[in-house]
């Protein structure tokens, strides 16, 4: 049961901490609850939590590393893609390379050097967004002729002409129109029944890249080879159902050689949209065999279930996971989930997003307690322009943040989700229940549902739009934890007795509890919530 001075509404317990005026929300304001911030414990130790730092400078996620996912317990920063692309200021440019030069509109390489060896420093693996499927826009003659990259590399779209994309002093002049697709004549992908088409056709009128030539996967195995050797622990291949998979196969292998390592030891993450309206080639369990795949099929049941129906989410996992139930099953060892990733974000409807308010964070509560898959959390910025790039990009550039200041407060240009109190807690908590399954599954009514992670953690989700008091049943010992969904200095607990804890849940929202945070060994804190978590 909740303690007396637990307030009950979320909204309303955080418009009053702010009223406080905490500078951190010091626990002086809370002397009733008896909270104290012993500091006794760790944060659970780092599993397998993975960050999108959506087109964040290098010298800023440098600086985050240190100050904020290495502490909180993040495994993974995903970066956005580090070679050169074409100029200007939409998000999309980063996705156009004109060379595999590490310099970008996000920092130069010796920048992104220091941000690989700093977060390792961390203890956070930096992941490597990666292109290899296409170039550029393919211009018509009449607007063709050379342009410069971000970095000053020359390219001619209307030629394919690509005289920077080389291999290690190998293949001088680059590459041409010889080395792309050319299916029915450079035609853009029109439809995806058709495998051929979908590999082999201009994705977005991008030139398409022949991934079976051997030129072509020794420049990209060269390519993936320096990353590597510059410490980046993992790589995200963007568009590879637009690859095939013998092709996608063939230049990890290539790359396994060239760094002297087994390609199942080469973290690979693999972005194919599974959907039984497209080619059986192109699904994702054709993938498996090269390494993880995306889920969008979990991002959409989330979007559905938490729009409706809660209880929905009970089985999700055996539903996406198990080939028995669901012939584009991807079982979770080999399974990327997410709530929301940058392109789902900017189409409406297409998932829950920062500004579905309260039911964002309650979201990604789901996704760090649930027991499917490997999880990757989103950090973004503001925006109403779906092409806008980050706040102050310019053609050529992107200039750094200071997330201390940028996350002073809510409701700045940069969301900082990465910072929000619900996000730090569930991290601490699916780090700590990692490696145990799900157990005690309640789903007393549409908009209720709770379980246990064995007796090393509890959660419970009310999407409703109605304050719910409700008893459940947990494995997890009878004690007093803290409710790390809410706070972070354990000023709110939860007490379990006679395996039953008794929880009153505001409106679209969630209770947390980890058997390593208790008011005597929870992890240090000094303040209830962060700054940057919005007033929901």
């Amino acid at each position: 049961m909740t303690g007396q001075c637990m307030p009950r509404r979320r909204g309303t317990w955080m418009r009053t901490l702010a009223a406080l005026g905490c500078a951190g929300f010091v626990m002086a304001a809370l002397p009733a609850c008896g909270a104290k911030d012993t500091g006794s414990a760790e944060t659970p130790k780092r599993t397998d939590v993975e960050v999108v730092a959506f087109q964040q400078p290098w010298t800023s996620i440098a600086k985050e590393c240190a100050s904020t996912y290495g502490p909180e317990g993040v495994a993974y920063v995903e970066v956005s893609p580090p070679q050169e692309s074409i100029q200007g200021t939409q998000w999309w440019t980063s996705y156009q390379p004109v060379s595999y030069r590490l310099d970008s509109k996000l920092g130069t390489e010796a920048e992104f050097q220091d941000m690989i060896e700093t977060c390792d420093a961390a203890g956070v693996g930096i992941i490597a967004d990666v292109v290899l499927n296409q170039t550029t826009g393919a211009a018509a003659a009449d607007q063709g002729g050379w342009r410069e990259g971000i970095a000053g590399s020359r390219y001619d779209p209307s030629t394919g002409a690509y005289p920077a994309f080389t291999a290690d002093g190998a293949y001088p002049d680059g590459v041409d129109a010889k080395d792309f697709h050319d299916y029915a004549d450079g035609a853009s992908i029109n439809g995806y029944m058709d495998q051929q088409e979908v590999q082999e056709g201009r994705l977005s009128g991008m030139w398409d890249f022949d991934t079976s030539s051997e030129k072509v996967r020794d420049i990209q195995s060269d390519y993936l080879k320096r990353l590597y050797d510059m410490g980046v622990k993992g790589f995200r291949m963007d568009a590879v159902k637009h690859i095939s998979a013998e092709d996608m196969q063939a230049i990890k292998q290539r790359m396994a050689e060239k760094v002297g390592k087994d390609p199942d030891d080469i973290f690979w993450i693999q972005e194919v949209i599974g959907n039984a309206a497209e080619a059986s080639g192109i699904q994702p369990r054709n993938y498996f065999g090269t390494g993880t795949v995306t889920q969008f099929a979990y991002t959409s049941n989330l979007n559905s279930a938490l729009r409706g129906d809660v209880s929905s989410l009970a089985d999700v996992g055996e539903r996406l996971g198990d080939a028995g139930r669901n012939k584009f099953a991807i079982p979770s060892k080999d399974a990327n989930v997410f709530v929301t990733n940058w392109d789902t974000a900017r189409n409406p409807g297409q998932a829950i997003t920062y500004k579905d308010g309260a039911l964002y964070p309650l979201a990604n509560a789901f996704l760090l307690s649930y027991d499917y898959g490997t999880p990757r959390l989103l950090s973004d910025y503001r925006f109403a322009d779906r092409d806008a790039g980050a706040p102050g990009a310019t053609d050529t550039s992107v200039p750094a943040v200071d997330f201390d200041e940028a996350c002073a407060a809510a409701g700045g240009d940069w969301n900082c989700q990465q910072r929000w109190t619900p996000t730090r807690g569930m991290i601490a908590f699916h780090n700590y229940v990692h490696g145990t399954k799900v157990t005690d599954l309640q789903e007393p009514d549409s908009s209720l549902l709770a379980f246990s992670r064995g007796d090393r953690g509890f959660v419970a989700f009310n999407n409703g739009t109605k304050e719910a008091a409700h008893e459940f049943s947990t494995t997890m010992p009878d004690g007093e934890y803290c409710d790390v969904y809410a706070v972070e200095d354990c000023s709110r607990t939860v007490r379990v007795r006679n395996g039953k804890v008794q929880v009153m849940l505001a409106p679209t929202s969630a209770v947390a509890l980890y058997a390593g945070a208790t008011k005597t060994t929870h992890p240090s804190a000094n303040r209830a919530v962060d700054p940057s978590t919005p007033q929901w």
